[in-house]
């Protein structure tokens, strides 16, 4: 089991754990950063706002947008220490680690595959009037996407026993799940995230195209999204469509596109490839999850 155990009147109650990624660094535990530092938990709400318009003399408001905005994750701690020189040291320790300007991602054993890419806002730790050598804090970590996003990518190899993928990520079970596709010109492809993938609203999607000849131009007929490179290929050139934009081996090429993009609804995807000879096409994307 992991996290701690701590058994209160017969309960057994398992503290989960917090795995920090810092801007410049790797993964590690958070109890990690000093000595007697402990994780409680952590804790968010998605945030949707929305926007109206409203004309004079008329009554009522008309629906204008939806956005999800950005929200804060809070998360609990703990400190033990001894006397006022290790309270003193700890408190610069945690201080120092968290008061980087880049983004952090965290994750919870809760959720091992889900991350979140945050910064961490303004926190008090306040030696208790008590003096119990024990004080509690909160940390607010801003998420400025507003949502979650999987660990791997979907071209990751999905395997459990990695500890990439979780239940919980709207995997659908006993099927065999493809973001590669060699010489196929129907197949599809599941999206398992909460919402859209819009590279529009800054959910990134790479599609990577080698080995086709001829103009490449391909549809998904579940969104009716359509993108099509006019000029011809050769087999060792590498066509990506990185996010709005695409290029050809490196060099941006959108030009030379119809200035479409794709995006992916939630579930199925069903995509048709006409034009081609040979191709080998795969999709790169994290997942995104609401709360």
């Amino acid at each position: 089991m992991s996290g701690k155990d701590l058994n209160i009147v017969g309960y057994q109650y398992n503290y989960p754990k917090l795995f920090i990624k810092p801007p410049d660094g790797d993964e590690i535990d958070a109890e990690t950063i000093t000595s007697g530092l402990h994780f409680l938990d952590d804790d968010s709400d998605p945030i949707l706002t929305t926007t109206y318009t409203t004309d004079t003399g008329v009554d009522g408001s008309v629906y204008s947008t939806s956005q999800v905005g950005k929200n804060v994750i809070n998360a609990r701690f703990y400190l033990t220490y001894g006397d006022w020189y290790d309270y003193k040291m700890k408190k610069h320790e945690i201080a120092q680690f968290f008061m980087q300007k880049g983004l952090y991602r965290i994750r919870s054993d809760a959720e091992p595959g889900i991350v979140k890419f945050v910064r961490a806002g303004n926190f008090t730790i306040k030696n208790p009037e008590d003096r119990s050598h024990v004080v509690q804090f909160s940390i607010p970590f801003d998420n400025p996407s507003g949502v979650k996003w999987s660990l791997p990518y979907s071209d990751d190899l999905m395997t459990y026993d990695q500890n990439l993928w979780q239940y919980g990520m709207n995997l659908p079970n006993g099927i065999d799940l493809k973001y590669h596709f060699v010489n196929e010109h129907r197949f599809k492809i599941w999206n398992a995230s909460d919402i859209t993938i819009d590279p529009a609203q800054r959910y990134d999607l790479k599609i990577i195209v080698t080995g086709q000849t001829g103009k490449f131009d391909m549809v998904n007929q579940t969104t009716g999204d359509e993108i099509v490179y006019v000029n011809s290929l050769q087999p060792n050139d590498q066509l990506v469509w990185d996010d709005m934009y695409c290029y050809l081996n490196g060099e941006l090429c959108t030009d030379a596109t119809n200035l479409a993009w794709m995006r992916l609804a939630p579930g199925w995807n069903e995509f048709k490839i006409y034009g081609y000879n040979k191709v080998d096409i795969r999709f790169h994307f994290r997942f995104v999850y609401l709360n």
